[in-house]
C-alpha cells in the first residue's frame, strides 16, 4: 500500500508540472503577440506623417507686367505743413505733411507722405494713423534701384510699395499685400521679395525681373496645400504646417523654383 500511495503522489506531481509548464508557455507566447502589436503601431504613425509632409514642393510662378503708375504731383497749395523731411539719397527726399484742409478725399486720422524728387513733390501714399514706416531704398539685384514704402490702409492690412524713378518721374511699380522682406532666398546674388499676410500666415514669393518689366509671384499656401507658412530672413528658411497642430516643418528654397526640406 506504502509504495501505490508514492507512485500515485509522484503521477499527480508529474501532471501538475506539466499542466503549470503549458500555462506558462501559453502566457508567454501571449505576450509575445502583444508585443509585436504594440511594436507594429509606430511605424504606421510614422508612414503617416511622413506621406502628408511632403520632402519637396515645387511652385509654379505667375507673371504680370511691372503696373507702371505714374504718382501724381503735389502741388503747395495741398499741403498745410510738412511735419516730417528726410533726404533719402543726392535726388530723392522723402517727407510727411498735413493736408490743407480735410475732406472726403484727405480724410483726417492718416499720415499723408511725399517723394521729392530734384525739388518736385509727388503724393506718394495715405497711411492709417501715425506709422512712421518711411521710404528706403534698396537694390534688388546689382544695378536697379528701387525705393519701397509700407502703407497702412485697414487696421490688419497692410501693403508694400515699390517705386522706380525713370528720368526724375516717380512710377510704382508693384504693390504687394503684406509688409514685405527683402532678401536672397535662394542666395544667388539678387534679392527676392517675400511676403507674410493674415491671422493664420499665409506667404507668397516675389521675382522682379527689370529686363522683362514683370514680377513673378507665386503663394506657398496655395501650392503646397499648406495651412500654415512663414519665412524666417534670419536662417533664411521657411516653416510649413500641413495639418492643425503639427509642429512646422523647415524648408529651403532652391533655385529651380522649389521648396526642399532642411
Amino acid at each position: 500500500m506504502g509504495k501505490k500511495k508514492t507512485v500515485n503522489i509522484r503521477n499527480i506531481m508529474a501532471l501538475m508540472l506539466i499542466f503549470l509548464l503549458l500555462i506558462c508557455t501559453a502566457c508567454a507566447k501571449k505576450q509575445d503577440e502583444i508585443k509585436t502589436q504594440v511594436n507594429e503601431i509606430p511605424s504606421e504613425q510614422v508612414t503617416q506623417k511622413t506621406s502628408s509632409t511632403p520632402d519637396t514642393i515645387q511652385l509654379n510662378f505667375t507673371v504680370q507686367d511691372f503696373s507702371n503708375i505714374t504718382l501724381s504731383l503735389l502741388n503747395n497749395n495741398q499741403i498745410g505743413s510738412i511735419v516730417k523731411s528726410t533726404k533719402i539719397d543726392d535726388m530723392v527726399t522723402y517727407g510727411e505733411y498735413i493736408p490743407k484742409e480735410f475732406n472726403e478725399e484727405n480724410p483726417k486720422n492718416y499720415t499723408y507722405s511725399y517723394i521729392e524728387i530734384s525739388g518736385i513733390q509727388y503724393a506718394l501714399s495715405r497711411s492709417l494713423g501715425k506709422t512712421g514706416y518711411g521710404l528706403t531704398k534698396t537694390t534688388l539685384n546689382e544695378t536697379d534701384t528701387v525705393y519701397v514704402i509700407n502703407e497702412l490702409r485697414g487696421a490688419s492690412y497692410g501693403v508694400t510699395i515699390f517705386i522706380v524713378i525713370k528720368e526724375k518721374t516717380p512710377y510704382i511699380i508693384s504693390e504687394i499685400d503684406g509688409f514685405a522682406q527683402i532678401s536672397d532666398i535662394d542666395e544667388n546674388g539678387a534679392k527676392e521679395v517675400v511676403s507674410t499676410v493674415g491671422t493664420v500666415p499665409d506667404t507668397s514669393i516675389y521675382f522682379f525681373n527689370f529686363d522683362k518689366q514683370t514680377v513673378s509671384s507665386v503663394n506657398i499656401n496655395e501650392q503646397s496645400g499648406a495651412k500654415y507658412s512663414m519665412y524666417d530672413a534670419t536662417t533664411n528658411t521657411f516653416s510649413l504646417a500641413f495639418e492643425p497642430n503639427q509642429n512646422p516643418v523647415t524648408y529651403v528654397y532652391e533655385t529651380n523654383k522649389l521648396l526642399r526640406t532642411k
